[in-house]
């Protein structure tokens, strides 16, 4: 039998029922439950009438309970079930929302502050036809750049979180909400892989009924594990399967509560009350899925992440596995026998060591500690012993760590769309920027451009707030390297194209006028006071909200650093500055 009929027995005689049931359960949430019911309304769901479903909106104890007039602007049918003497766990409230819905299938969203997608009804009563039994599963996610228990320790908060709404124009896209949040812990592997819950689960009432609802033995404040409880007891019933819907989810909403939003984390003692329950450890389950729905654009970038959870990791793709091996030539890690052999026979030639051939036929038993002390270097980004003429034979000064967090940061705002090019400056032998092409190179996007700023003749005398530090080309002509060579070297890599724009001279003469309209990662590598403030002043109006920051030289050049914090303090910015090595720094732009 078709389990979303809409015409069955109710509770006395024959009555036309909802298709769908949704049991919304709030405490506290005056911010956030209007948007939660907005999302689920008529007026914003697609391809399902106002009378085909039913909101229960239970309200677990708040401070002020709600009322018909606090939601005359939502389009839909709802009922309010205010619970006076309420407990401080919200199993009961979401048990009574489910014995009071009258639909055939019945969704929960146990945390009420959720936004969903606009085709987050229609699919889930369409996924639910797949199977007698279906268990039908959203993936979760958190509003915001990072998950939001650490979003809160660096400034996230219900004003941050409502200009980011407003930045995708939210409610008039409602999929946008994928471009502005990122996978919640429990589905952290994405739509491909077993998540610990659901924080829409939606089954036929039938199913509910066998399992009893939400286990009441769950007291626990925000309620402990009974989430996972119910999914892991739902895939257990017999004759069951799951059903995960695809290109649809549900959006946390910042509201202080005591599990997303706690910077201290609860697992241990809701463990124990797990324990004491089910006398056992709890074991997320592992269900053979089928998967329903389509996908928007804007999820597709998740749905990338997730094909490569699914995979085993990022490394075992064919778009990864490049990145990693550009990476590692624009380090020269792929060369460093090399590279220690020459350094040998220069300081032979200089006389200041004695050379033993047989050293540079046996490289890692002759030269052995030259060869580590270059790898530990490397990695860190640091000059083999502090000295200039020993500048690395790869691409790229910056090191391992450094490399990786740039990857990191352009791959972010790829997946999350955050709109804008991709800009370093100062960009010696160019391999930043030949990474930055690289990664559009294999993601395959096409709408976004590299920006090469440089000199290609050095850097600039010392200003009058750079202390006397001079890295000019009379002294250091190494770190002066020629607009030539370093297209040369793009062209060696075959990213030499009509998505690198090259802008050589003075940053005080072409950063003023520099035809960037908007940019998704900024790196700074200009050491000096001068070149940094400049690099700020002109282009950090046109990073966008939720882009990165990247300042090479800030651990390492005092003048650069008192750079960043008056410019900082000039401009109220208070992002926290995050390390990334002994060296370099970075933050993410706020809305």
């Amino acid at each position: 039998m078709d389990p979303i009929s809409s015409c069955l027995p109710g509770r006395s005689g024959i009555e036309t029922r909802p298709h769908i049931s949704v049991v919304v359960v709030s405490y506290n949430m005056r911010r956030e439950i209007p948007r939660t019911l907005y999302s689920l309304s008529a007026a914003y769901q697609k391809n399902i009438s106002r009378t085909d479903y039913e909101i229960l909106l239970v309200d677990n104890g708040s401070n002020q309970p709600w009322t018909r007039q606090d939601l005359l602007d939502i389009d839909a049918e709802i009922e309010i079930l205010n619970i006076e003497n309420a407990t401080p766990s919200p199993v009961p409230a979401a048990n009574r929302g489910i014995w009071h819905a009258r639909g055939v299938l019945i969704g929960v969203l146990i945390d009420g502050a959720r936004l969903v997608t606009p085709g987050l009804l229609h699919a889930c009563r369409q996924a639910a036809r797949v199977h007698p039994r279906p268990i039908v599963a959203t993936v979760g996610f958190h509003l915001g750049f990072e998950h939001q228990a650490k979003g809160v320790q660096r400034g996230y908060n219900q004003d941050v979180e409502n200009r980011l709404l407003d930045s995708i124009g939210w409610p008039s896209d409602g999929y946008r909400l994928f471009e502005t949040s990122v996978f919640n812990g429990s589905c952290a592997n994405g739509w491909f892989l077993p998540m610990a819950e659901t924080n829409a689960l939606f089954m036929p009432e039938e199913l509910w009924k066998e399992l009893g609802g939400y286990d009441e033995a769950f007291q626990s404040p925000g309620g402990g594990l009974s989430n996972l409880d119910m999914f892991e007891r739902a895939l257990a019933l017999p004759d069951t399967q799951l059903v995960t819907v695809l290109g649809e989810g549900n959006f946390h909403q910042v509201h202080g509560g005591i599990s997303s939003n706690s910077p201290t984390s609860h697992w241990e003692e809701w463990h124990q009350e797990y324990r004491r329950i089910r006398n056992r450890d709890y074991r997320q389950p592992v269900a053979h899925s089928v998967f329903f729905g389509s996908m928007p654009p804007s999820g597709l970038a998740h749905a990338e992440a997730s094909v490569r959870a699914a995979r085993g990791g990022c490394s075992r793709d064919a778009a990864s596995d490049y990145i990693e091996l550009l990476e590692a030539v624009l380090l020269n890690e792929t060369n460093l026998e090399p590279e220690a052999a020459f350094l040998e026979a220069r300081d032979a030639a200089r006389g200041t060591v004695a050379l033993d051939e047989r050293d540079l036929s046996d490289i890692p038993a002759g030269l052995g500690d030259l060869l580590a002390h270059l790898k530990q270097h490397r990695t860190e980004g640091r000059i083999l012993d502090g000295d200039l003429s020993n500048v690395p034979q790869g691409y790229t000064m910056i090191g391992r760590k450094r490399m990786d967090n740039l990857r990191d940061c352009v791959e972010q705002t790829l997946q999350q769309a955050v709109p804008g090019d991709f800009v370093e400056c100062g960009v010696w032998n160019g391999g930043g920027c030949i990474l930055m092409r690289g990664i559009l190179r294999a993601r395959g996007v096409t709408n976004r451009k590299v920006w090469v700023v440089d000199s290609f003749c050095g850097l600039p005398a010392a200003g009058p707030h750079d202390e006397g530090l001079d890295l000019s080309r009379d002294r250091f002509p190494q770190l002066a390297i020629s607009v030539e060579r370093v297209k040369a070297h793009f062209d060696l890599f075959g990213l030499l194209d009509g998505q690198v724009e090259f802008l050589p001279g003075w940053f005080s003469d072409t950063l003023p006028r520099a035809p960037i309209e908007r940019i998704a990662v900024l790196r700074l590598d200009g050491d000096l006071y001068s070149s940094t403030m400049e690099a700020l002043t002109n282009l950090y109006d046109k990073v966008s909200p939720g882009g990165f920051i990247i300042i090479d030289d800030y651990g390492a050049l005092p003048q650069c650093a008192r750079a960043v914090e008056e410019f900082r303090a000039a401009r109220g910015v208070t992002a926290p500055i995050d390390p990334i090595d002994a060296t370099g720094v970075f933050w993410r732009k706020g809305f």
